[in-house]
């Protein structure tokens, strides 16, 4: 768990933060590519002790090497040694270290914390190099003292943050007895099986989307290198920025509320990465409708259905008490019918609109097919539910439901 903080540094600080970002992914970069050199028949191996050494012996070398923190420098090797151990461990999961890039990864690690409280609203934490360095204390001071260490970011609009690691501390809820199913979209950005809809709000307001266009256009013919580009790129950034804040605010906010108030939540195992693939085609075989696919790609993205489920999942395992997240096959859930089970394209009447064709049950399309996800997952886990899967003789519909976690 991390406690993030905004941080305020003065120009001297800030210089000093920018190298701490430099020299720390400098020395990941040269120590990924050292362990992307080795080969199975070099007797000498390579881990984070053998680095670690060669990394002092080239701080002895290099004086603008020694500059830097060697608490930070070594923070990255540490970084590095635990992303191939990750992946050594769990290659589903986890894919291959590659590089850190400049103006993407810029951050470092402090370990040695060392925090102190100015008044109710400011703090400061001590950077090597750095001296002290403000931050706003929006979180109350106790839970950043009991932090062990931060992790320091700039981000691209030009904002620092600390984010201040500590023991993961549970969500508190007491036992409900509550069942829920969500149906995700684009029109409605999740709509629950009891008929509410949890639709995100604007995330940038007409002025700003109006300006964000200009300056995307502004960037795209303007000469790569130049200060009036990044100035442009900058503001684009900022205006990003409060974008993709408000949207994980809304996130953070509906996730909390979901695992306090249900035991038991059921999710589509949705594969963004899949339904965002771009429709252009080849040369050979142009795509169709690329237009209207980019446009859908653009929509399902700026929902951030992968994020909503994470943040979900990691609340409830941390939950005080029990909060089971069930994942389903989503298949035809958005063409079946909630009350009796018949499934069929025409059962759809619009995007909003759902009629049954067999016994002319009507309701909310998104609110039919969370329903159906509910009693998919409830099926799942033994609770009563049922797919109405054994109703159809297409294969396919018998083997709707497919356990993802």
């Amino acid at each position: 768990m991390s406690i993030r903080q905004r941080l305020y540094p003065n120009l001297d600080n800030n210089e000093i933060l920018v190298m701490h970002c430099s020299k720390a992914r400098f020395v990941y970069n040269l120590g990924l590519e050292q362990r992307n050199l080795w080969r199975k028949d070099r007797t000498a191996r390579i881990n984070y002790r053998t680095q670690a050494k060669e990394l002092a012996e080239a701080r002895q070398a290099f004086t603008w090497l020694k500059e830097g923190s060697s608490a930070v420098q070594q923070q990255a090797l540490r970084d590095l040694d635990k992303a191939f151990r990750n992946w050594w461990n769990n290659q589903a999961h986890f894919s291959r270290p590659t590089w850190r890039k400049a103006g993407i990864n810029e951050g470092f690690y402090i370990r040695d914390l060392s925090v102190r409280r100015i008044n109710h609203k400011w703090g400061q934490v001590l950077v090597p190099k750095a001296g002290w360095v403000k931050f706003r204390l929006s979180k109350p001071f106790s839970e950043i003292e009991a932090s062990t260490s931060a992790h320091v970011t700039l981000d691209r609009s030009g904002r620092w943050h600390a984010s201040f690691t500590q023991a993961q501390l549970g969500l508190k809820r007491e036992p409900t007895g509550a069942l829920l199913g969500l149906d995700m979209g684009v029109v409605a950005t999740v709509t629950t099986s009891e008929g509410q809809i949890l639709d995100m709000l604007e995330l940038l307001k007409k002025v700003e989307r109006q300006r964000k266009r200009r300056l995307e256009r502004k960037l795209a013919r303007q000469v790569k290198g130049s200060n009036r580009r990044a100035r442009t790129k900058l503001a684009v950034a900022k205006i990003s920025a409060r974008e993709s804040d408000r949207r994980k605010d809304w996130i953070e906010k509906k996730t909390t509320d979901l695992v306090r108030d249900y035991d038991l939540i059921v999710v589509e195992a949705l594969k963004v990465k899949n339904m965002t693939k771009s429709a252009s085609g080849t040369k050979d075989k142009p795509g169709k409708q690329v237009s209207q696919k980019r446009g859908l790609n653009r929509s399902i993205l700026e929902q951030s259905w992968g994020m909503f489920r994470q943040r979900l999942t990691d609340k409830a395992t941390h939950a005080t008490a029990p909060v089971t997240i069930v994942s389903i096959n989503p298949a035809y859930t958005s063409l079946r019918c909630s009350e009796c089970g018949h499934t069929d394209k025409g059962n759809r009447k619009s995007q909003a609109v759902f009629c049954c064709l067999s016994c002319g049950y009507t309701n909310n399309a998104d609110v039919n097919a969370a329903q159906n996800i509910l009693a998919a997952g409830l099926a799942v886990t033994g609770r009563g539910g049922t797919s109405h899967a054994n109703k159809h003789s297409d294969p396919m519909k018998r083997q709707l439901l497919e356990v993802v976690a």
